[in-house]
């Protein structure tokens, strides 16, 4: 059974959907540079999501014959934004395509960047080293009620990995999924991921063998792009999720500072955050959302204020505006729901070396260890990883596990500059239930922030 007979079916409601949706995916595992296992994955079928007085359905099946309609448990909505379709295509080519390299090779690739990595001279002992590299193709066709289509296909590779360090008694745990984008092989060769990697275990080494204990209390913070982008995703882009501020998602995933908090101030005018699905080869890659709304860049907040919340169809009319493009599903068997993209903050107009150059006395904060966040996403709490003090406008010793802890409302009034190095990190979104994972970008420039609070984990 095609789309168009999908449609036909159901199409007495007042708005449909009928979705095809296909994920394939293939993944290497290595564990110290010896290979775990190679595995392959597809998960392909239809799904249809209708909407009649007041009321969504939704049926999924891996045969579309065999589609019906039922009640989705909890998901009411006393109005649906009326608003045409936009058609259209979206395709990610890929100029070194998946295929266009044996696996074999490929094995082999990731097995000299261990070997590289076990040669390093360095003080620390390499207790564990773990590989996940994954390729994915994900197809999508969707038709609607007016007979509009969407088409999206979208190719994507992700590299993982994790590691221990020791140094007698302290120990170090290193996770990064950094490297994820929609394209094919080329991205690879891009990544420099044996460079990148010995860099990080370098620095890592010099933290655990010449790391001090920081000081505590108020004091200036420089935050790398790495956190910035953890920042823009889990306390901004999280909280700025309409169904979230509905109170939809307090059962799953928590609920939102926004609901409670009646202010339209909420960060300094250094403070952009932006969620853009339209970033070319992105890891969160679309140009037309799941319920057919072209997608846009989004100013979450702009110049330190509230300026939209992530909307669907379905959200949007109890804010009184219109769906921005946010609805989508990972996959055949989930209902679109609202997701981020790639979110981050917007950059400035420095360089780094100007943005430190007048904390006379501060904490870069260039990567985490770990990092929490409440169920408002309003609590939030970092634990350095690679950190260094800031003395006198320069870069200085190693600092051993800093932690910086405070709330949403007292970091984004406290940024008050970015520099201009936008970076991005991969990452894998989770929402909803049943749960869904989506992949998006997060990131943004080294942001600085005023006399914020640091203490010694």
């Amino acid at each position: 059974m095609d789309l168009e007979k999908v449609v036909k079916k159901f199409d007495s409601y007042k708005y449909l959907e009928a979705r095809y949706h296909k994920n394939e995916s293939s993944s290497i595992f290595l564990m110290n540079g010896r290979l775990l296992g190679v595995s392959k994955e597809k998960n392909e079928g239809y799904s249809v999501r209708a909407y009649e007085r007041g009321i969504l359905y939704f049926a999924s099946s891996t045969n579309a014959e065999s589609l019906d309609l039922k009640k989705i448990q909890g998901q009411g909505w006393e109005e649906l934004e009326d608003t045409d379709v936009y058609s259209g295509k979206y395709e990610v080519k890929q100029v070194k395509p998946f295929d266009s390299i044996p696996i074999d090779e490929k094995i082999k690739y990731f097995k000299d960047i261990y070997e590289r990595i076990k040669s390093l001279d360095i003080k620390s002992k390499l207790v564990n080293f773990n590989i996940w590299y994954s390729e994915s193709l994900e197809e999508k066709r969707i038709m609607f009620k007016d007979g509009s289509t969407v088409e999206g296909l979208v190719p994507r590779i992700n590299f993982s990995y994790s590691l221990v360090l020791k140094y007698m008694d302290k120990t170090a745990t290193v996770y990064s999924d950094e490297f994820g984008a929609s394209g094919g092989l080329e991205l690879l060769d891009s990544w420099k991921i044996g460079d990148k990697l010995e860099e990080k275990i370098k620095e890592v080494d010099k933290v655990l063998t010449k790391g001090k204990t920081p000081k505590e209390g108020k004091t200036d913070v420089v935050l790398s792009s790495l956190l910035a982008g953890i920042m823009a995703h889990e306390s901004v882009g999280h909280p700025f999720e309409a169904d979230r501020v509905l109170g939809r998602e307090g059962a799953q995933a928590g609920l939102s500072y926004l609901k409670d908090l009646n202010i339209r101030k909420i960060g300094s005018n250094a403070v952009s955050v932006i969620d853009d699905p339209t970033l070319p080869n992105s890891n969160g890659f679309f140009l037309i959302d799941d319920e057919g709304v072209k997608a846009r860049a989004k100013y979450l907040i702009k110049d330190g204020e509230v300026n939209e919340l992530l909307q669907d169809r379905f959200s949007s009319p109890k804010f009184k505006t219109k769906s921005n493009g946010s609805a989508r599903a990972m996959s055949f068997d989930r209902e679109p729901i609202i997701r981020m993209s790639n979110t981050f903050f917007q950059p400035g107009d420095m360089s780094f070396e100007e943005l430190i150059e007048d904390v006379k006395e501060g904490v870069y904060f260039k990567s985490y260890m770990e990092w929490n966040i409440d169920d408002m996403r309003l609590g939030e709490r970092y634990v350095g990883l690679e950190a260094y003090e800031i003395k006198n406008g320069e870069i200085g010793d190693p600092l051993l596990f800093p932690v910086l802890e405070g709330k949403t409302t007292e970091f984004l009034p406290a940024v008050d500059a970015a520099d201009r190095e936008l970076k991005f990190y991969a990452g894998i979104c989770g929402k909803g239930d049943p749960d869904q994972a989506v992949p998006v970008w997060l990131g943004g420039p080294d942001l600085r922030l005023r006399n914020v609070k640091v203490k010694v984990m």
